[in-house]
């Protein structure tokens, strides 16, 4: 027999028995450490030695095992391949417990400022093992960063359909009007259209879909807006309606960041929908870390569900 040949044949539980002798000098010791009889221990001794082509142990009757000098050299390998074992395992149970690796999350800034915070602070004390990786960008960018398999999670507003990504629901909200502190607005109930007659009007950037559902509300209703500045994100809205610019309509989550700062938010009439989409590989299979955070973002959506302020399809 070839040493190739030894080498192909010897298996892991041939090494566990070497090793149980090895650490408890006994044969009976051996086998009552891994649960098998004694004679299952020395056949896989035999069959060890026949593989390595060396004798491990010195056997004589009545007198205990004698360890060859071959058998320690072979030993202190044996430890080596042990420990990075030992090693695989431990990275096998923090995969599975999902208490390792890198979670890489793609948000438009709607939800990236304003609601991943709280669900990020949730996921990483469940998993502290866990790092994130998180990008700010359009919804455009996100889409086309997942498009490109380059994020785990993606959430931005909905679009057609993107090869080899999975595109679900997963927000909707109705959406609110801004006004600033003290405004005559906030002795309103709710705002409709007409409110807004000739007020300074902060709107959306062309390419936000909801922008387009804004204008065909005031067009319908025959209000013709002031419209003073366009900008693409909801959180500079909300920073430019403070300074007393003009009002706006926005989703209810940005807003509600700053209500303490004064600024006045009203439900607005009719429902103009602000829609969010979860995106996510078709290529790959959905990582564990993933499914666990994809939970948690379901926690904290339904939470501001129990609120009353937003609905799902």
């Amino acid at each position: 027999m070839t040493n190739d040949s030894r080498d192909r044949n010897m298996n892991l539980r041939q090494l566990e028995a070497f090793r149980a002798v090895m650490l408890s000098g006994s044969v009976t010791q051996a086998a009552n450490s891994l649960h098998i009889s004694q004679p299952a221990v020395s056949k896989l001794l035999a069959d060890l030695e026949h593989q390595v082509g060396f004798k491990l142990f010195v056997r004589s009757k009545g007198v205990a095992l004698t360890i060859t000098p071959e058998a320690d050299i072979f030993f202190h390998e044996v430890e080596r391949s042990f420990a990075g074992i030992a090693v695989l395992k431990r990275a096998a149970e923090d995969i599975r417990n999902t208490s390792t690796g890198t979670l890489r999350i793609a948000a438009l800034p709607a939800l990236a400022v304003s609601f991943l915070p709280s669900v990020i602070k949730t996921f990483r004390s469940r998993h502290p093992g866990v790092s994130i990786q998180l990008q700010t960008r359009s919804s455009s960018t996100v889409r086309q960063w997942m498009a490109n398999q380059q994020f785990d999670i993606g959430l931005a507003t909905p679009s057609r359909e993107l090869p080899g990504i999975a595109m679900v629901p997963f927000l909707k909200c109705p959406g609110a009007c801004v006004a600033p502190p003290g405004h005559r607005l906030g002795a309103k109930g709710s705002i409709r259209p007409a409110d807004l007659r000739g007020e300074p009007f902060i709107s959306l950037a062309l390419e936000d879909r909801t922008r387009h559902r804004i204008d065909r509300v005031f067009e319908d209703a025959g209000i013709e807006r002031d419209m003073i500045i366009e900008t693409q994100y909801a959180m500079t809205i909300c920073a430019l309606v403070l300074q007393g610019l003009g009002c706006s309509i926005l989703n209810p989550i940005t807003a509600a960041d700053y209500v303490d700062q004064g600024l006045v938010v009203r439900p607005f009439e009719p429902i103009v929908s602000f829609d969010y989409m979860l995106f996510t590989s078709e290529l790959r299979p959905v990582s564990q870390v993933a499914q666990a955070f994809i939970a948690i973002l379901e926690e904290h959506r339904d939470a501001f569900l129990d609120t009353g302020r937003l609905t799902l399809d």
